[in-house]
């Protein structure tokens, strides 16, 4: 579970808190008791999706608040075409 406000101050941090290397077929990120703030916030979402999604592991996010949900609808790219290729070409 997530917890607290997530923006360009802890995005970082919100990544790096996933062990992306653990082989596992199924990540739930709870996310009820968190909120994103920035675009920041959202690209460490697609980020740690992605990441994930590159190892093999399905990805499901839970609990998105209607606000955060907005900022992820709107400027969230782990749901687009291409997404995984853009971030292993980096």
């Amino acid at each position: 579970m997530v917890l607290g406000q997530i923006f360009f101050a802890s995005a970082d941090a919100f990544v790096n808190s996933f062990d992306f290397k653990e082989a596992v077929e199924h990540v739930r990120i709870d996310v009820s008791r968190a909120h994103f703030w920035d675009v920041s916030a959202v690209a460490a979402l697609d980020k740690a999706i992605l990441k994930f999604r590159r190892e093999g592991t399905t990805v499901e996010v839970i609990g998105l608040n209607e606000a955060s949900a907005t900022m992820v609808d709107k400027f969230g790219v782990h749901d687009k075409p291409g997404a995984l290729e853009r971030l292993l070409s980096h």
